[in-house]
């Protein structure tokens, strides 16, 4: 039995996922897929080598939810893998704020401190953190791990984060 990972971008309406296997001391990529028009006219399409494997439709104005499509996302992963076993979800989630720069396990009180950067990213950080919600409530035991843009930007010499700024 392989360890799998399966990675999540979750936004507005839609969420797009890989999943990857363990292979020696790298990472072998399984499927990837998307979830695409999440609150009109949902629909799921996940690709293994290249190949569409699986392809479904719900009806326009189904009223589903993240978390319904997370479930069904992960019972298809765990069909997906076979005797592989999921082991962590990785979260890309928009904003860290100056405390998070480097992935961190998700619990309790870290989902907490960054629902309160959501003002800083409105448009993306409640559908982040919705994901993350709703894998914890399918999956309570599953280890969950964010991944941060705003990372990329941490440790800039000063001159650098105020380049685009005006003086004042």
């Amino acid at each position: 039995m392989t360890d799998a990972i399966l990675t999540l971008n979750a936004g507005s309406s839609s969420i797009k996922f890989a999943v990857f296997e363990l292979e020696g001391a790298g990472l072998a990529r399984a499927a990837d897929g998307e979830i695409e028009g999440i609150g009109v006219a949902p629909h799921l399409v996940a690709r293994a080598d290249g190949t569409v494997v699986t392809d479904r439709a719900w009806p326009a104005g189904a009223g589903l939810t993240h978390e319904t499509f997370l479930g069904d996302l992960l019972d298809w992963t765990d069909a997906h893998l076979g005797a592989d076993r999921l082991s962590v979800v990785g979260h890309r989630i928009v904003h860290g704020g100056a405390e998070f720069v480097a992935p961190v396990r998700l619990d309790v009180d870290v989902v907490a401190r960054l629902d309160a950067l959501s003002p800083l990213a409105p448009l993306h950080q409640p559908h982040n953190l919705a994901a993350v919600r709703a894998v914890g409530k399918a999956r309570p035991g599953l280890l969950q791990v964010a991944c941060f843009d705003t990372a990329f930007h941490h440790g800039h010499a000063p001159e650098v984060d105020r380049f685009g700024l005006p003086r004042e």
